[in-house]
């Protein structure tokens, strides 16, 4: 039986980024293939913005997975896709329920709360996921309701929002197979919430901790405190803002600018090493502005959720490859006064033979992680083999050459074993079998046809009329001895008989 499979895409603001999975026995997953194609404009603040462009990349991704040879010959019929991008971000509601009798809280009443809790927020945002924050039950604070007994319960919630043109767009990008017009299901996953999952640990997100994305145009805050999340917000700010500031100031192309922050740019130059020459100074010089001015506007954010520094004490864990720039982390910790690390990706998901970063692919990885109540495979199954069958027809054999089976040639074949008279064409051969079968064929054929042809030649008789094959062999039952008297007579009638004298000559 075929393993289960899991597909997922991440549509961003740099690249479109597409991943199959296998689950393994022990209930994590192995990437065994990953491909991703850049983004130029036609995706800005992780919002789709030339649908067209965006359908072109990820039916070329979706043809690289399928074409790779750990996934083929499968094919993608369901994705699982990041949800997310600009104008994310998270509002506190509530809802109450009072019961006619105390009666068990259930889930069924938990999504109605959650339902409730939607109904007079803004008409033109979309709702992303409700988490509920807490509850109360008949007066008394709890946090898992489920099971319990009571009559009036209220719950607090964190819901998280985006501008409809989020999921809009992202439903006119057109999935279908690289083969062929087959639509291919999607299934949508928060991609923040997916990302905290596998970047925060439970004692972070109950300590608290402020996860920062920051990614190439859009840097998402969310704040985790009792286990929970608190707050989500995203600025239109992110790595390519470095990257431009280095473009205009140097006066380079924004490809070039690219490379030289990967490579050279440091939050905080080392004058010893970062910053040797002028060149390296002025390098540093924008790549620290831009990046000191993200980490002020970040904390600007946390602040306005409600939250200080001081609260937060696990402090901040920092995902996105704009994260990866040398000595950020060093930046944060001396701007921010907090703890800080980069989060790598957890052991539920193995890179496989993909060789992938669990740093740098950590998103792919969330999403392939992302727990979803689907029971088969996002790809479809292999094709079943064949069983052997001894009964099968014969005709569709082939020998170890390759050759197919014909029994016209075998029975030629079998005609030249048996036949004891040897052919001109047939000394200096081999054994038929080691012939090509198409020659082999038709030089039998050949043979075949010669000796019809002999056997109905009319034979002259010894007045020079022709007689009938049947009468070719003389009294005496040889055949050659025929042979030779007609040869004898033949030529006396052409040269007349000697005579002595002739003779001597």
């Amino acid at each position: 039986m075929d393993a289960k499979h899991i597909a997922v895409l991440e549509i961003g603001s740099s690249k479109v980024k597409g991943a199959v999975a296998r689950v393994d026995t022990d209930g994590g997953a192995t990437l065994l293939a990953m491909h991703e194609i850049k983004t130029l404009n036609c995706v800005r603040h992780g919002r789709v913005q030339n649908v067209q462009e965006v359908a072109a990349r990820v039916e070329e991704v979706i043809r690289r997975l399928e074409n790779d040879p750990a996934v083929a010959p499968r094919k993608i019929r369901r994705l699982r896709i990041a949800l997310g991008g600009r104008s994310t971000a998270s509002v506190n509601a509530s809802a109450e329920a009072k019961l006619p009798a105390e009666v068990e809280i259930t889930s069924d009443i938990i999504d109605r709360l959650k339902n409730d809790a939607v109904l007079n927020l803004p008409a033109d945002r979309h709702v992303v996921s409700v988490l509920p924050r807490s509850f109360n039950v008949d007066g008394k604070e709890v946090s898992n309701i489920v099971g319990m007994f009571g009559r009036n319960i209220h719950a607090d919630m964190t819901v998280i929002l985006a501008a409809t043109d989020n999921r809009t767009n992202l439903d006119r990008v057109r999935l279908v197979h690289a083969d062929g017009d087959e639509p291919v299901q999607r299934i949508y996953v928060p991609r923040q919430l997916a990302l905290a999952r596998m970047a925060l640990t439970p004692s972070e997100q109950q300590l608290g901790v402020a996860l920062v994305d920051i990614g190439a145009e859009t840097t998402t805050i969310s704040i985790h405190r009792d286990g929970v999340l608190q707050s989500l917000v995203t600025l239109p700010m992110g790595g390519r803002n470095i990257t431009r500031d280095l473009a205009t100031g140097l006066s380079i192309t924004e490809e070039q600018a690219e490379y030289i922050k990967t490579a050279q740019a440091a939050a905080i130059p080392d004058p010893q090493t970062d910053g040797a020459s002028p060149e390296a100074r002025e390098i540093n010089s924008y790549s620290q502005a831009r990046a000191g001015e993200i980490i002020a506007n970040i904390m600007h954010r946390i602040e306005c959720a409600g939250f200080k520094a001081a609260e937060l004490t696990a402090g901040i864990v920092l995902t996105g490859r704009a994260a990866r720039m040398k000595r950020m982390a060093e930046l944060f910790e001396t701007q921010t006064k907090m703890k800080v690390r980069i989060a790598p990706a957890d052991n539920s998901v193995r890179p496989g033979n993909t060789g992938a970063d669990p740093v740098d692919t950590l998103d792919i990885m969330a999403l392939t992680a992302w727990p979803l109540a689907i029971g088969d495979s996002d790809l479809t199954a292999l094709p079943d083999k064949p069983a052997d069958d001894d009964t099968a027809d014969k005709n569709d054999e082939s020998d170890n050459f390759g050759h197919i089976y014909d029994p016209r040639k075998a029975s030629a074949a079998a005609r030249a074993r048996a036949n004891d008279e040897i052919d001109d064409e047939d000394v200096l051969r081999d054994d038929p079998d080691d012939d090509d079968p198409d020659e082999h064929y038709e030089r039998h054929r050949r043979h075949d046809e010669r000796k019809k042809h002999k056997a109905h030649k009319p034979k002259p008789d010894d007045d020079g009329d022709f007689m009938d094959g049947e009468d070719e062999v003389e009294e005496g039952g040889s055949r050659f001895g025929g042979l030779r008297s007609f040869i004898t007579r033949f030529g006396q009638k052409i040269i007349g008989t000697p005579g002595p004298d002739e003779i001597d000559e």
